[in-house]
């Protein structure tokens, strides 16, 4: 009798217990469709929410990421985000804030990111033989690290391109010496490096790296969104088409390849025609120029980097690189280690190591040369610039 009496109380607790339960779920579901309704009615984010559904406060970007704005708009806005991009929420978030920040079209920003694709996939030729498997060959010969280095850059038609670019744009590189200070040599070893002089602007579109960084995860996601924001003012106000223009893997434009944030501080319409454009020869060296004056460029030292001499064949006694900073009278009395010709320069100067297949190079670099190096922060980079610059000037004025 008792056994039966538990069970008959088991049964019915069970009976209750999904009765409540089915109330619950009947209840929650007019609430979350509710909840879809309002959300429908009040955000205009898209137009068909079929294709990319309405994104609660829930799916909100990750910290490190773009914050949402809390934004209603009454606009109707026609078409919507398709391709690649079409269900990414950060994207849609950009999208409304580029709207509501700075006033561009929706139909605007949704045919451009519709057409976007993901630059990790987009195939880049082989500049070198390729094998069966469509594999670059690429061979290395036994050298230092500074020979293979200094041989992307520089070598005999590279200076030869750098002969007839000064000569070309003999009276713009003057020009820029006379407002900015800067010797033309370093401005052609820049775009010398950058771009072979024009020869090699990037082979991806811009668009698609700054929209692949800054929308997929990318370590850097929080940077190539600002500079995606930035790229996007850029093109609206020099009038350029931002689905054409063709860059870096990093996203660099240009002879000087310089990221969307340096173009909108340190760019310079250089040819007074009402635009920059650093797709523009001579906007490119005044804006190279302005870009090292800004930085520091002090136009009283011509000499950027001397070479030094030690004793032996690989140098290990001190550290080296340009972040490095020594008085030139220690150097010399306490490790034997002074110019190799004579240096007008009297203020501390980097100790700059260049490995080579049998021996270091030693050179000292001055503040100008430090100054190089914050376009780039490599002291191989800095050298590089020297390095080619020089030889072309050489080259030019038959040295």
């Amino acid at each position: 009798m008792k056994i039966n009496l538990l069970l008959l109380s088991t049964v019915s607790l069970l009976l209750t217990a999904c009765s409540i339960k089915n109330i619950q779920k009947e209840n929650d579901t007019n609430t979350t469709n509710t909840q879809e309704t309002n959300l429908t009615t009040t955000t205009h984010l898209r137009h068909n929410t079929e294709e990319a559904p309405i994104i609660s406060s829930s799916d909100a970007p990750t910290p490190n990421t773009m914050l949402a704005p809390t934004i209603e708009t009454n606009q109707e806005v026609e078409g919507g985000l398709t391709g690649e991009f079409a269900n990414n929420p950060l994207l849609s978030y950009f999208i409304e804030r580029m709207h509501t920040e700075h006033g561009f079209d929706y139909d605007y920003l949704y045919k451009l990111f519709s057409d976007a694709h993901n630059s990790d996939y987009v195939d880049i030729p082989c500049d070198t033989n390729s094998d069966s498997s469509k594999n670059c060959n690429v061979t290395l010969k036994p050298k230092g690290k500074w020979d293979r280095y200094k041989g992307m850059f520089i070598y005999e038609r590279n200076i030869n391109r750098g002969v007839a670019f000064w000569n070309e744009h003999e009276q713009t590189l003057n020009r820029a010496y006379k407002e900015y200070g800067v010797l033309p040599e370093y401005i052609i070893g820049i775009l010398g490096i950058e771009t072979a002089y024009g020869v090699n602007f990037g082979k991806k579109r811009v668009i698609d790296v700054l929209t692949t960084k800054a929308m997929l995860g990318d370590r850097r996601e929080a940077f190539y969104t600002d500079q995606l924001e930035k790229f996007l003012l850029m093109a609206r106000q020099s009038n350029l088409d931002a689905a054409t223009l063709m860059g870096s893997s990093a996203g660099a434009m240009g002879y000087g390849q310089f990221i969307p944030s340096s173009y909108l501080t340190f760019a310079v319409d250089f040819n007074g025609d009402g635009v920059t454009d650093l797709w523009n020869a001579e906007d490119a060296i005044g804006s190279v120029a302005n870009y090292f004056s800004q930085n520091g460029w002090n136009r009283n030292i011509s000499q950027v980097a001397v070479r030094a001499k030690y004793k032996g064949n690989r140098f290990k006694r001190l550290k080296t690189g340009y972040k490095t900073k020594y008085s030139q009278y220690k150097l010399r009395k306490k490790y034997g280690i002074k110019a190799r010709k004579k240096l007008h320069y009297k203020g501390p100067v980097s100790l700059i190591k260049l490995p080579k297949h049998g021996y270091d190079e030693l050179w000292f670099g001055t503040h100008n040369f430090r100054v190089i190096t914050t376009y780039n922060h490599s002291t191989f980079y800095g050298m590089a610039v020297v390095v080619l610059g020089n030889k072309v000037k050489n080259r030019r004025y038959g040295k």
